[in-house]
Protein backbone atom coordinates (compact mmCIF):
# COMPACT_ATOMS: atom_id res chain seq x y z
CA UNK A 1 0.00 0.00 0.00
CA UNK A 2 2.96 2.32 0.69
CA UNK A 3 4.17 1.93 -2.91
CA UNK A 4 0.76 2.92 -4.27
CA UNK A 5 0.61 5.94 -1.93
CA UNK A 6 4.08 6.96 -3.11
CA UNK A 7 2.87 6.79 -6.71
CA UNK A 8 -0.07 9.03 -5.82
CA UNK A 9 2.32 11.47 -4.13
CA UNK A 10 4.53 11.37 -7.25
CA UNK A 11 1.57 12.31 -9.47
CA UNK A 12 0.86 15.25 -7.13
CA UNK A 13 4.50 16.34 -6.83
CA UNK A 14 5.51 15.95 -10.47
CA UNK A 15 2.37 17.24 -12.18
CA UNK A 16 3.19 20.05 -14.61
CA UNK A 17 -0.02 21.84 -13.54
CA UNK A 18 -0.22 23.74 -10.29
CA UNK A 19 -2.37 21.92 -7.70
CA UNK A 20 -3.60 23.61 -4.49
CA UNK A 21 -5.90 21.99 -1.90
CA UNK A 22 -7.94 24.36 0.29
CA UNK A 23 -9.74 23.46 3.50
CA UNK A 24 -13.17 25.04 3.93
CA UNK A 25 -12.61 26.54 0.46
CA UNK A 26 -10.18 29.16 1.79
CA UNK A 27 -7.18 27.88 3.82
CA UNK A 28 -4.36 26.37 1.73
CA UNK A 29 -3.40 22.97 3.21
CA UNK A 30 -1.58 21.29 0.30
CA UNK A 31 0.59 22.76 -2.49
CA UNK A 32 2.52 20.92 -5.18
CA UNK A 33 5.91 22.21 -6.45
CA UNK A 34 4.43 23.41 -9.75
CA UNK A 35 1.96 25.68 -7.94
CA UNK A 36 4.71 27.10 -5.72
CA UNK A 37 6.85 27.75 -8.82
CA UNK A 38 3.97 29.48 -10.65
CA UNK A 39 3.41 31.91 -7.73
CA UNK A 40 7.16 32.33 -6.87
CA UNK A 41 6.67 31.05 -3.31
CA UNK A 42 8.06 28.03 -1.52
CA UNK A 43 5.56 25.33 -0.60
CA UNK A 44 6.12 26.08 3.11
CA UNK A 45 5.32 29.76 2.56
CA UNK A 46 1.99 28.90 0.94
CA UNK A 47 0.84 26.45 3.64
CA UNK A 48 -1.88 28.04 5.80
CA UNK A 49 -2.17 31.02 3.45
CA UNK A 50 -5.66 32.35 2.59
CA UNK A 51 -6.46 31.72 -1.08
CA UNK A 52 -7.25 35.43 -1.54
CA UNK A 53 -3.53 36.17 -1.07
CA UNK A 54 -3.08 34.84 -4.61
CA UNK A 55 -5.79 37.17 -6.02
CA UNK A 56 -5.07 40.76 -7.19
CA UNK A 57 -6.11 43.17 -4.42
CA UNK A 58 -8.83 44.86 -6.47
CA UNK A 59 -10.53 41.46 -7.05
CA UNK A 60 -10.35 40.01 -3.53
CA UNK A 61 -13.69 41.24 -2.22
CA UNK A 62 -15.47 39.95 -5.30
CA UNK A 63 -13.60 36.65 -5.04
CA UNK A 64 -14.66 36.17 -1.40
CA UNK A 65 -18.28 36.65 -2.41
CA UNK A 66 -17.90 34.18 -5.30
CA UNK A 67 -16.15 31.71 -2.97
CA UNK A 68 -18.95 31.93 -0.40
CA UNK A 69 -21.54 31.29 -3.12
CA UNK A 70 -19.52 28.30 -4.37
CA UNK A 71 -19.37 26.85 -0.83
CA UNK A 72 -23.19 26.55 -0.83
CA UNK A 73 -23.26 24.62 -4.12
CA UNK A 74 -19.79 23.09 -4.67
CA UNK A 75 -19.43 21.26 -8.00
CA UNK A 76 -16.47 20.30 -10.24
CA UNK A 77 -16.21 23.04 -12.88
CA UNK A 78 -13.84 25.47 -14.64
CA UNK A 79 -13.62 29.07 -13.38
CA UNK A 80 -14.01 32.16 -15.51
CA UNK A 81 -15.43 30.49 -18.61
CA UNK A 82 -15.17 32.78 -21.68
CA UNK A 83 -13.05 35.32 -19.75
CA UNK A 84 -9.42 35.73 -18.67
CA UNK A 85 -8.64 35.35 -14.94
CA UNK A 86 -5.55 36.85 -13.31
CA UNK A 87 -3.52 35.71 -10.30
CA UNK A 88 -0.94 37.46 -8.09
CA UNK A 89 2.66 36.30 -7.59
CA UNK A 90 4.78 36.87 -4.49
CA UNK A 91 6.50 39.83 -6.21
CA UNK A 92 3.04 41.43 -6.75
CA UNK A 93 3.06 40.89 -10.52
CA UNK A 94 -0.12 39.54 -12.11
CA UNK A 95 -0.42 36.88 -14.80
CA UNK A 96 -3.29 35.14 -16.68
CA UNK A 97 -4.43 31.71 -15.46
CA UNK A 98 -6.86 28.92 -16.26
CA UNK A 99 -8.43 27.38 -13.15
CA UNK A 100 -10.70 24.39 -12.54
CA UNK A 101 -12.18 23.27 -9.21
CA UNK A 102 -13.03 19.83 -7.81
CA UNK A 103 -14.64 19.70 -4.31
CA UNK A 104 -14.52 16.73 -1.94
CA UNK A 105 -15.13 15.88 1.71
CA UNK A 106 -13.07 13.74 4.13
CA UNK A 107 -14.14 12.99 7.71
CA UNK A 108 -16.63 15.86 7.68
CA UNK A 109 -14.09 18.43 6.49
CA UNK A 110 -14.77 20.19 3.20
CA UNK A 111 -11.97 20.65 0.69
CA UNK A 112 -11.56 21.87 -2.86
CA UNK A 113 -8.76 20.99 -5.30
CA UNK A 114 -7.68 23.88 -7.54
CA UNK A 115 -5.91 23.02 -10.81
CA UNK A 116 -3.98 26.04 -12.10
CA UNK A 117 -2.37 26.59 -15.51
CA UNK A 118 -0.30 29.66 -16.42
CA UNK A 119 -1.66 30.63 -19.88
CA UNK A 120 0.71 33.51 -20.56
CA UNK A 121 2.28 31.74 -23.55
CA UNK A 122 -1.10 30.69 -24.94
CA UNK A 123 -2.40 34.28 -24.87
CA UNK A 124 0.83 35.42 -26.51
CA UNK A 125 0.28 32.87 -29.30
CA UNK A 126 -3.30 34.06 -29.77
CA UNK A 127 -2.09 37.66 -29.95
CA UNK A 128 0.43 36.73 -32.63
CA UNK A 129 -2.33 35.01 -34.57
CA UNK A 130 -4.39 38.20 -34.44
CA UNK A 131 -1.41 40.21 -35.64
CA UNK A 132 -0.87 37.91 -38.61
CA UNK A 133 -4.56 38.07 -39.43
CA UNK A 134 -4.40 41.86 -39.44
CA UNK A 135 -1.33 41.78 -41.68
CA UNK A 136 -3.15 39.46 -44.06
CA UNK A 137 -6.11 41.82 -44.11
CA UNK A 138 -3.91 44.78 -44.94
CA UNK A 139 -2.14 42.87 -47.71
CA UNK A 140 -5.47 41.94 -49.25
CA UNK A 141 -6.46 45.59 -49.23
CA UNK A 142 -3.16 46.47 -50.87
CA UNK A 143 -3.81 43.91 -53.62
CA UNK A 144 -7.20 45.49 -54.27
CA UNK A 145 -5.68 48.95 -54.49
CA UNK A 146 -2.94 47.87 -56.88
CA UNK A 147 -5.47 46.16 -59.15
CA UNK A 148 -7.21 49.49 -59.64
CA UNK A 149 -4.28 51.95 -59.59
CA UNK A 150 -1.52 50.05 -61.34
CA UNK A 151 -3.06 48.06 -64.14
CA UNK A 152 0.22 48.01 -66.06
CA UNK A 153 1.94 46.14 -63.25
CA UNK A 154 -0.93 43.94 -62.15
CA UNK A 155 0.64 40.63 -63.11
CA UNK A 156 4.05 41.36 -61.63
CA UNK A 157 2.81 42.84 -58.37
CA UNK A 158 0.03 40.32 -57.95
CA UNK A 159 2.52 37.48 -58.26
CA UNK A 160 4.79 38.98 -55.58
CA UNK A 161 1.97 39.84 -53.21
CA UNK A 162 0.37 36.45 -53.73
CA UNK A 163 3.62 34.91 -52.52
CA UNK A 164 3.55 37.08 -49.42
CA UNK A 165 -0.11 36.23 -48.81
CA UNK A 166 0.65 32.55 -49.21
CA UNK A 167 3.50 32.72 -46.69
CA UNK A 168 1.35 34.65 -44.24
CA UNK A 169 -1.49 32.18 -44.72
CA UNK A 170 0.93 29.32 -44.08
CA UNK A 171 2.13 31.04 -40.92
CA UNK A 172 -1.45 31.57 -39.84
CA UNK A 173 -2.28 27.91 -40.46
CA UNK A 174 0.79 26.78 -38.54
CA UNK A 175 -0.07 29.04 -35.61
CA UNK A 176 -3.70 27.90 -35.68
CA UNK A 177 -2.64 24.26 -35.67
CA UNK A 178 -0.18 24.89 -32.84
CA UNK A 179 -2.87 26.67 -30.84
CA UNK A 180 -5.41 23.89 -31.42
CA UNK A 181 -2.83 21.27 -30.47
CA UNK A 182 -2.01 23.14 -27.26
CA UNK A 183 -5.69 23.52 -26.40
CA UNK A 184 -6.28 19.81 -27.04
CA UNK A 185 -3.27 18.89 -24.90
CA UNK A 186 -4.44 21.14 -22.06
CA UNK A 187 -7.92 19.62 -22.28
CA UNK A 188 -6.47 16.09 -22.09
CA UNK A 189 -4.29 17.08 -19.14
CA UNK A 190 -7.24 18.71 -17.36
CA UNK A 191 -9.42 15.63 -17.96
CA UNK A 192 -6.58 13.43 -16.74
CA UNK A 193 -6.14 15.41 -13.52
CA UNK A 194 -9.91 15.67 -12.97
CA UNK A 195 -10.41 11.94 -13.64
CA UNK A 196 -7.51 11.01 -11.38
CA UNK A 197 -8.70 13.22 -8.51
CA UNK A 198 -12.27 11.94 -8.85
CA UNK A 199 -11.41 8.25 -9.16
CA UNK A 200 -8.74 8.29 -6.42
CA UNK A 201 -11.13 9.93 -3.95
CA UNK A 202 -13.36 6.89 -3.36
CA UNK A 203 -10.66 4.22 -2.71
CA UNK A 204 -8.63 6.66 -0.61
CA UNK A 205 -11.72 7.42 1.45
CA UNK A 206 -12.31 3.68 1.87
CA UNK A 207 -8.72 3.14 3.02
CA UNK A 208 -8.87 6.03 5.52
CA UNK A 209 -12.22 4.98 7.00
CA UNK A 210 -11.19 1.30 7.25
CA UNK A 211 -7.91 2.19 8.97
CA UNK A 212 -9.82 4.34 11.46
CA UNK A 213 -12.25 1.50 12.20
CA UNK A 214 -9.47 -1.10 12.54
CA UNK A 215 -7.91 1.00 15.30
CA UNK A 216 -11.11 0.60 17.33
CA UNK A 217 -11.09 -3.22 17.17
CA UNK A 218 -8.44 -4.08 19.76
CA UNK A 219 -9.97 -7.24 21.21
CA UNK A 220 -9.05 -10.75 20.02
CA UNK A 221 -12.68 -11.67 19.34
CA UNK A 222 -12.97 -8.74 16.93
CA UNK A 223 -10.49 -10.28 14.46
CA UNK A 224 -13.28 -11.00 11.96
CA UNK A 225 -14.18 -7.32 11.86
CA UNK A 226 -10.51 -6.41 11.38
CA UNK A 227 -10.21 -8.92 8.52
CA UNK A 228 -13.27 -7.38 6.84
CA UNK A 229 -11.73 -3.91 6.81
CA UNK A 230 -8.30 -5.22 5.81
CA UNK A 231 -9.98 -6.83 2.77
CA UNK A 232 -11.64 -3.50 1.95
CA UNK A 233 -8.21 -1.83 2.05
CA UNK A 234 -6.73 -4.53 -0.22
CA UNK A 235 -9.58 -4.10 -2.72
CA UNK A 236 -9.12 -0.31 -2.74
CA UNK A 237 -5.37 -0.67 -3.24
CA UNK A 238 -5.93 -3.07 -6.17
CA UNK A 239 -8.29 -0.51 -7.74
CA UNK A 240 -5.74 2.27 -7.26
CA UNK A 241 -3.04 0.07 -8.79
CA UNK A 242 -5.21 -0.64 -11.84
CA UNK A 243 -5.85 3.07 -12.38
CA UNK A 244 -2.18 3.97 -11.97
CA UNK A 245 -1.20 1.22 -14.41
CA UNK A 246 -3.69 2.65 -16.93
CA UNK A 247 -2.33 6.19 -16.56
CA UNK A 248 1.31 5.05 -16.74
CA UNK A 249 0.67 2.75 -19.72
CA UNK A 250 -1.09 5.54 -21.63
CA UNK A 251 1.76 7.96 -20.88
CA UNK A 252 4.40 5.47 -22.09
CA UNK A 253 2.42 4.68 -25.24
CA UNK A 254 1.95 8.39 -26.04
CA UNK A 255 5.70 9.06 -25.60
CA UNK A 256 6.70 6.02 -27.69
CA UNK A 257 8.60 4.48 -24.77
CA UNK A 258 6.95 1.07 -25.22
CA UNK A 259 8.49 -0.96 -28.05
CA UNK A 260 7.25 -4.20 -29.62
CA UNK A 261 9.66 -6.96 -28.52
CA UNK A 262 8.38 -10.31 -29.85
CA UNK A 263 9.66 -13.57 -28.43
CA UNK A 264 8.68 -17.25 -28.57
CA UNK A 265 5.81 -18.22 -26.27
CA UNK A 266 3.78 -21.38 -25.74
CA UNK A 267 0.30 -19.91 -25.96
CA UNK A 268 -1.61 -22.28 -23.58
CA UNK A 269 1.12 -22.01 -20.92
CA UNK A 270 1.32 -18.20 -21.21
CA UNK A 271 -2.46 -17.77 -20.95
CA UNK A 272 -2.78 -20.16 -18.00
CA UNK A 273 -0.12 -18.19 -16.16
CA UNK A 274 -1.95 -14.90 -16.88
CA UNK A 275 -5.23 -16.44 -15.69
CA UNK A 276 -3.55 -17.68 -12.50
CA UNK A 277 -2.22 -14.18 -11.76
CA UNK A 278 -5.53 -12.39 -12.34
CA UNK A 279 -7.85 -14.92 -10.65
CA UNK A 280 -7.34 -13.48 -7.10
CA UNK A 281 -8.88 -10.14 -8.11
CA UNK A 282 -12.07 -11.65 -9.61
CA UNK A 283 -15.37 -11.11 -7.83
CA UNK A 284 -16.72 -13.74 -5.47
CA UNK A 285 -17.77 -16.89 -7.32
CA UNK A 286 -16.44 -15.75 -10.69
CA UNK A 287 -14.24 -18.27 -12.52
CA UNK A 288 -12.43 -18.45 -15.84
CA UNK A 289 -13.07 -21.23 -18.37
CA UNK A 290 -10.12 -21.53 -20.77
CA UNK A 291 -9.68 -23.57 -23.98
CA UNK A 292 -6.96 -23.65 -26.63
CA UNK A 293 -8.57 -24.60 -29.97
CA UNK A 294 -5.53 -25.22 -32.20
CA UNK A 295 -2.98 -28.05 -32.55
CA UNK A 296 -0.34 -25.33 -32.94
CA UNK A 297 0.87 -23.95 -29.61
CA UNK A 298 3.90 -21.75 -30.31
CA UNK A 299 4.12 -18.30 -31.82
CA UNK A 300 6.31 -15.21 -31.61
CA UNK A 301 4.66 -12.19 -29.94
CA UNK A 302 5.48 -9.69 -27.21
CA UNK A 303 4.52 -11.60 -24.05
CA UNK A 304 4.40 -8.53 -21.79
CA UNK A 305 2.16 -6.52 -24.14
CA UNK A 306 -0.09 -9.59 -24.56
CA UNK A 307 -0.33 -9.85 -20.76
CA UNK A 308 -1.23 -6.15 -20.45
CA UNK A 309 -3.97 -6.52 -23.08
CA UNK A 310 -5.51 -9.60 -21.44
CA UNK A 311 -5.33 -8.10 -17.94
CA UNK A 312 -7.39 -5.15 -19.20
CA UNK A 313 -9.96 -7.32 -21.00
CA UNK A 314 -10.31 -9.89 -18.18
CA UNK A 315 -10.52 -7.28 -15.41
CA UNK A 316 -13.24 -5.47 -17.44
CA UNK A 317 -15.13 -8.76 -17.87
CA UNK A 318 -14.99 -9.25 -14.09
CA UNK A 319 -15.81 -5.63 -13.22
CA UNK A 320 -18.93 -5.46 -15.40
CA UNK A 321 -20.25 -8.93 -14.50
CA UNK A 322 -22.08 -10.06 -11.37
CA UNK A 323 -20.65 -12.39 -8.74
CA UNK A 324 -20.70 -16.07 -9.69
CA UNK A 325 -20.65 -15.42 -13.46
CA UNK A 326 -18.13 -17.31 -15.64
CA UNK A 327 -15.59 -15.67 -17.95
CA UNK A 328 -14.75 -17.65 -21.11
CA UNK A 329 -11.33 -17.37 -22.75
CA UNK A 330 -10.44 -19.16 -25.98
CA UNK A 331 -7.12 -19.06 -27.89
CA UNK A 332 -6.51 -20.17 -31.44
CA UNK A 333 -3.74 -20.08 -34.03
CA UNK A 334 -5.08 -19.70 -37.57
CA UNK A 335 -4.32 -17.84 -40.80
CA UNK A 336 -1.05 -16.40 -39.43
CA UNK A 337 -2.85 -14.84 -36.47
CA UNK A 338 -2.95 -15.45 -32.75
CA UNK A 339 -6.66 -15.14 -31.95
CA UNK A 340 -7.88 -14.73 -28.37
CA UNK A 341 -11.52 -14.38 -27.32
CA UNK A 342 -12.68 -13.00 -23.93
CA UNK A 343 -16.40 -13.44 -23.27
CA UNK A 344 -18.48 -12.39 -20.25
CA UNK A 345 -22.12 -12.51 -19.17
CA UNK A 346 -22.15 -8.96 -17.85
CA UNK A 347 -24.23 -5.84 -18.41
CA UNK A 348 -23.26 -5.46 -22.07
CA UNK A 349 -22.81 -2.23 -24.04
CA UNK A 350 -25.62 -0.21 -25.66
CA UNK A 351 -25.44 -0.62 -29.44
CA UNK A 352 -25.46 3.12 -30.13
CA UNK A 353 -22.39 3.61 -27.91
CA UNK A 354 -20.23 0.73 -29.16
CA UNK A 355 -18.49 2.80 -31.86
CA UNK A 356 -17.08 5.12 -29.15
CA UNK A 357 -15.95 2.37 -26.78
CA UNK A 358 -12.24 2.56 -27.64
CA UNK A 359 -12.12 6.35 -27.34
CA UNK A 360 -10.00 7.78 -24.52
CA UNK A 361 -11.98 8.55 -21.32
CA UNK A 362 -15.24 7.19 -22.83
CA UNK A 363 -17.55 5.20 -20.54
CA UNK A 364 -20.94 3.79 -21.50
CA UNK A 365 -23.98 5.35 -19.80
CA UNK A 366 -25.02 2.05 -18.19
CA UNK A 367 -21.78 1.70 -16.15
CA UNK A 368 -21.40 5.18 -14.66
CA UNK A 369 -22.03 3.71 -11.20
CA UNK A 370 -19.00 1.38 -11.57
CA UNK A 371 -15.53 2.80 -10.90
CA UNK A 372 -13.25 3.19 -13.91
CA UNK A 373 -11.06 5.65 -15.83
CA UNK A 374 -12.34 5.04 -19.38
CA UNK A 375 -8.75 4.36 -20.48
CA UNK A 376 -8.47 0.54 -20.48
CA UNK A 377 -9.92 -0.23 -23.91
CA UNK A 378 -8.16 2.75 -25.48
CA UNK A 379 -4.89 1.31 -24.16
CA UNK A 380 -5.82 -2.15 -25.52
CA UNK A 381 -6.37 -0.62 -28.97
CA UNK A 382 -3.03 1.23 -28.86
CA UNK A 383 -1.19 -1.94 -27.79
CA UNK A 384 -2.74 -3.85 -30.69
CA UNK A 385 -1.86 -1.09 -33.16
CA UNK A 386 1.73 -1.39 -31.91
CA UNK A 387 1.64 -5.08 -32.97
CA UNK A 388 -0.34 -4.45 -36.20
CA UNK A 389 -3.25 -6.25 -34.53
CA UNK A 390 -6.93 -5.46 -34.21
CA UNK A 391 -9.91 -6.05 -31.91
CA UNK A 392 -13.54 -6.88 -32.64
CA UNK A 393 -16.52 -6.48 -30.32
CA UNK A 394 -19.87 -8.21 -30.06
CA UNK A 395 -22.16 -7.09 -27.27
CA UNK A 396 -25.81 -7.15 -26.32
CA UNK A 397 -27.31 -5.14 -23.49
CA UNK A 398 -27.82 -7.18 -20.29
CA UNK A 399 -26.45 -10.33 -21.95
CA UNK A 400 -22.69 -9.72 -22.07
CA UNK A 401 -19.80 -8.82 -24.33
CA UNK A 402 -17.22 -10.69 -26.42
CA UNK A 403 -13.88 -9.12 -27.32
CA UNK A 404 -11.77 -10.92 -29.93
CA UNK A 405 -8.18 -9.82 -30.61
CA UNK A 406 -6.12 -10.72 -33.68
CA UNK A 407 -2.32 -10.50 -33.56
CA UNK A 408 -0.12 -11.33 -36.61
CA UNK A 409 2.56 -13.89 -35.57
CA UNK A 410 5.24 -16.38 -36.52
CA UNK A 411 4.76 -20.00 -35.51
CA UNK A 412 6.45 -23.39 -35.39
CA UNK A 413 4.42 -25.87 -37.45
CA UNK A 414 5.92 -28.84 -35.57
CA UNK A 415 4.52 -27.63 -32.24
CA UNK A 416 1.47 -29.63 -31.19
CA UNK A 417 -0.68 -29.93 -28.10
Amino acid sequence: MLNELKLIEAIFDYSTEGIIVCKNYSEIVMVNPSAAKIFHYTTDEMMGMEIETLIPKEKRDVHKQVRNNYAHQPVARPMGKNMVLYALRKDHTTFPVEISLSPFEINGNKYVVCFIIDITERLSTEEKLKEYTEILKRKNEEISYLNHALESKVKERTKELARVVYELSQSKNELSQALEKEKALNEIKSRFVSTASHEFRTPLGTILSSISLIQRYTKTEEQEKREKHIQRIKTAVVHLTEMLNDFLSLDKLEEGIIRYKPNVIIVPDALRQIIEEITPILKKGQHIVYKHLSDLTQCIVDAQILKNILFNLISNASKYSDEGKPIVIESNIAENNLIILVKDEGCGIPEEEQEFLFTRFFRANNVNNIQGTGLGLNIVKKYLELMNGKVKLKSKLNEGSTFTIYIPFYFNEKSKL
